[in-house]
């Protein structure tokens, strides 16, 4: 199922895998521990179809914009990792996006199948990328997996309100009667329904803190440690 921006027709779609990049290694699974983060994080990637596939890339194009900002900042010690995100990004929007001669096309389908394959590409136990080590060379692909995830997990923790609010208004044609604005997040529910345990939810979920637009995010752990080593190789770590 492929949706179109706003004044655009329908149509099928396009590759998907993240072999565009040089140096993206393609490195052989092993099956997942049932209580690690790459089966965690496998469980919410099946399920990013349809309104969620849209948010997903409403997410994808909000932190485009962000990078971008920084990048018009003179002389910030950022811009390396800024740019080096906006390869990363723009890697990931053309690995779900087609471009045509009448506008540009998300396919719905692929998008599950394309994170699943981050998941277990870079999260598998022979090659678990978070606790690798990180340098010059090989910072801009760190922050490609991890940005994909990031953006995974975000997706898999809004609630169905944040949903509809940010699709009204997004750059997709959208039915605002399909849309709910009730109900809990994908991992949430996943959990609910029992597809995801007490211990595997937890690998899945962020954590909220503050009043509401205001809110500090808490991510799992490892994800907070891979962000701490890919900022350090940019030489961000903030001074004791």
């Amino acid at each position: 199922m492929a949706l179109p921006h706003k004044y655009c027709l329908a149509k099928v779609i396009v590759p998907f895998l993240l072999c565009a990049a040089p140096g993206w290694a393609q490195e052989q699974a092993k099956p997942a521990p049932p209580r690690s983060p790459e089966a965690a994080l496998a469980v919410v990637a099946k399920h990013l179809s349809d309104h969620y596939a849209l948010y997903l890339y409403e997410s994808l194009t909000a932190q485009i914009l962000f990078n971008e900002g920084v990048l018009e900042r003179p002389n910030s010690p950022s811009a390396p990792k800024a740019k080096d995100s906006l390869w990363a990004l723009g890697i990931i929007s053309d690995s779900i996006l087609a471009e045509e001669e009448d506008g540009e096309y998300l396919n719905i389908d692929k998008v599950p199948e394309f994170f699943e394959d981050i998941v277990h590409r870079y999260l598998n136990a022979a090659h678990y990328w978070p606790d690798r080590e990180i340098t010059k060379d090989t910072r801009r692909e760190h922050l490609a997996a991890w940005y994909s995830i990031y953006l995974m997990l975000l997706v898999g923790n809004a609630t169905q309100e944040e949903i509809a609010k940010k699709l009204r208004n997004g750059a997709f044609n959208v039915d605002p009667e399909m849309l709910q604005t009730r109900g809990p997040s994908l991992v949430d529910r996943l959990k609910k329904e029992g597809a995801l345990t007490k211990e595997t939810h937890a690998l899945v979920q962020i954590k909220r803190a503050g009043q509401a637009g205001r809110e500090s995010l808490s991510f799992p752990p490892y994800m907070d440690h891979w962000k701490a080593k890919i900022e350090s190789a940019y030489d961000l770590t903030p001074s004791p």
